[in-house]
């Protein structure tokens, strides 16, 4: 048990305990549990965190979520059920209300905000932000692959890179995925095909057996990205359809709608281009 109450304090370290919106929080639940009158708010705003509180920091549960329902990597997404936002704001809003004299509500009200606005950081600072590229807000690369992908009136499974994994289906539904993000998350899951597309060189055997017993209709790869093998891609069944935006597409020859695509993009095949393959014995 001393194991688990380590993990619980390490985890609700990591997730902020010394942020200053923990202790707005902290702040905000002791205020309205003093000075709240109204059941509907202290029962959502004050009985609920303390609950979710003590059921994080309870030993026994902890041990059964981290290892039935939940693991200890993602047990912090319990404290997102406390509605901090609401809470702050509800408490401030409140605790500025009070105040009967006009300039002291407004000196007030600045001096909270500032305090937040300290207590928070730039979202637009952080580097994993960038500025939209299209009105779909999704990396351009993307859209260009689906496109080329897509086929009207039915679905089509892919294998995309990593990078593509979070977006591919937001913008094309109808492109299944031999293995979604939860591939990318270290204890989630596994697939030996994700494996296999991510090896540094790619094993052209492996992508293409990998991908056919998992039904997988398209390859996409970096282009530049070095591939091995006794045989190149080409002569497993999956044959080059075109480069878009820097990735590389290949097709099974076997799929219902190989031969369209194909005629369809024969005309854009850049005669001049790399495969990046070596033969290995």
């Amino acid at each position: 048990m001393g194991e688990v109450i380590q993990t619980i304090l390490t985890i609700y370290k990591n997730y902020g305990s010394s942020s200053m919106m923990t202790m707005l929080v902290i702040a905000a639940v002791v205020y309205l549990w003093v000075t709240e009158e109204k059941k509907e708010i202290r029962q959502l705003f004050v009985y609920l965190t303390a609950g979710l509180a003590v059921l994080f920091f309870f030993p026994p549960f902890a041990y059964i979520a981290m290892h039935f329902f939940l693991d200890s990597g993602v047990y912090y997404r319990i404290l997102w059920l406390i509605p901090m936002g609401m809470i702050v704001s509800y408490a401030a809003a409140k605790a500025v209300g009070q105040i009967e004299v006009r300039r002291k509500r407004i000196v007030v009200g600045i001096l909270l905000s500032l305090l937040l606005m300290q207590g928070g950081s730039l979202i637009y600072a952080n580097p994993m932000v960038t500025k939209a590229e299209n009105p779909y807000h999704l990396p351009k690369a993307v859209i260009s692959v689906a496109d080329v992908m897509h086929v009207e009136g039915r679905d089509v499974k892919a294998v995309v890179p990593a990078e593509m994994l979070q977006f591919i289906r937001q913008y094309d539904a109808s492109i299944h995925l031999a293995y979604g993000r939860d591939v990318l998350v270290k204890g989630w899951g596994s697939n030996p095909l994700y494996e296999a597309m991510e090896a540094n060189p790619v094993r052209s055997y492996a992508i293409t057996d990998y991908g056919k017993q998992q039904g997988v209709e398209y390859i996409v790869l970096r282009t530049g990205t070095p591939i091995v093998g006794t045989k190149p891609i080409s002569q497993y069944e999956f044959s080059y359809l075109t480069t878009v935006d820097n990735y590389d597409i290949y097709i099974f020859d076997r799929a219902e709608f190989a031969a369209e695509k194909k005629a369809q993009y024969e005309s854009l095949i850049d005669p001049g281009r790399e495969d990046y393959y070596t033969r290995t014995e």
